[in-house]
């Protein structure tokens, strides 16, 4: 009869000692199956109530325009694609923007990190991409965010200080450096981990892979310009 009543949701958790530990997009389909049984008597944390009940009251993803701050305008699509941004960003899910070549990957994502500045948060976001594309993000961010801090943290003179990092909105460094450096990085707490070209990754076993999922941030983003590719 217990198996009857939590096999489906024994099975969807991980086991971490006596409890089941369950990721946030799973919520929605583990609180259908607790809704399923009348019966059912769990003990739930704060942090899945919360998000039990914005499900509840969730309507649907809305197109949202860029801050004030931003210089510059956005298509209807990439208002979309920032509405959803947010969408993820509000219920704490990572995701992958896989918008085609030239689609307006980069501004969508610096609405983004803007709107983040204006809320308050102060961590820093950390931007991995491979080296070739730095400088293009660099004139990028000073083009439509001026407002944000960015550092470039890349270079054989690098200062290997993660303490200069709380000075800066967003830090740009590429995959090889963090491959090199990230017994350093992975004890920063970083706002967003945002992997450009996250094809590099797509090899679990790979170096850069096991890297760059030691590092620790309140929100993970990967795009990627070649989403059926890849």
């Amino acid at each position: 009869e217990w198996l009857q009543r939590y096999g489906a949701i024994g099975k969807l958790g991980d086991r971490a000692g006596d409890t089941l530990r369950y990721t946030r997009p799973q919520a929605a389909l583990l609180d259908s199956l607790l809704m399923e049984d009348e019966r059912t008597e769990v003990s739930i944390d704060k942090a899945f109530a919360r998000l039990r009940q914005k499900l509840k009251t969730f309507s649907g993803i809305k197109s949202v325009s860029p801050p004030a701050t931003f210089k510059g305008e956005l298509r209807p699509y990439q208002k979309e694609g920032l509405g959803w941004l947010h969408y993820l960003d509000d219920f704490g899910f990572g995701g992958c923007l896989a918008d085609d070549m030239g689609l307006g990957k980069t501004v969508q994502t610096l609405a983004l990190l803007q709107a983040q500045k204006e809320q308050g948060l102060r961590e820093p976001s950390l931007l991995v991409m491979p080296t070739s594309l730095i400088y293009n993000w660099l004139l990028e961010a000073e083009k439509f965010t001026p407002q944000l801090r960015v550092l470039v943290y890349t270079g054989s003179y690098r200062d290997k200080n993660t303490e200069l990092f709380d000075q800066y909105d967003l830090i740009l460094t590429s995959y090889g450096i963090v491959r090199i450096d990230v017994d350093l990085l992975k004890y920063y707490r970083f706002n967003y981990i945002i992997l450009d070209e996250s094809q590099a990754i797509k090899n679990p076993s790979s170096n850069i892979a096991k890297a760059v999922m030691q590092l620790n941030a309140r929100h993970r983003l990967i795009l990627t310009g070649t989403p059926l590719e890849n």
